[in-house]
């Protein structure tokens, strides 16, 4: 199965490290899982890009693993853009 490449926005990779370093202090061993299953979704996501469910003008959600966070991206002809990561209780607009 063919494979598009993802680009992982700067402002995605604060998200992350933010909801990381969160999680971390509560559980250090559960914020490294949170950071394995996110590059694990992204690589779901390069072989499979329609999984996600539509959010809006063309941006795609998925739940990331087991915790209550939703992915953000969109498909482009030739990339896959990862855009954000976004805590299910809080207010989002992409």
């Amino acid at each position: 199965m063919l494979r598009k490449p993802t680009i992982i926005f700067p402002e995605c990779k604060e998200m992350l490290r933010d909801a990381i370093a969160y999680i971390a202090v509560d559980s250090p061993k559960q914020a490294r899982i949170m950071k394995e299953q996110f590059f694990e979704m992204q690589k779901l996501i390069e072989r499979i890009p329609g999984m996600g469910t539509v959010y809006k003008n063309g941006i795609r959600k998925i739940k990331l693993g087991k915790f209550r966070y939703n992915i953000f991206y969109r498909e482009k002809k030739d990339v896959i853009e990862i855009l954000g990561i976004h805590h299910t209780s809080r207010g989002l607009e992409f």
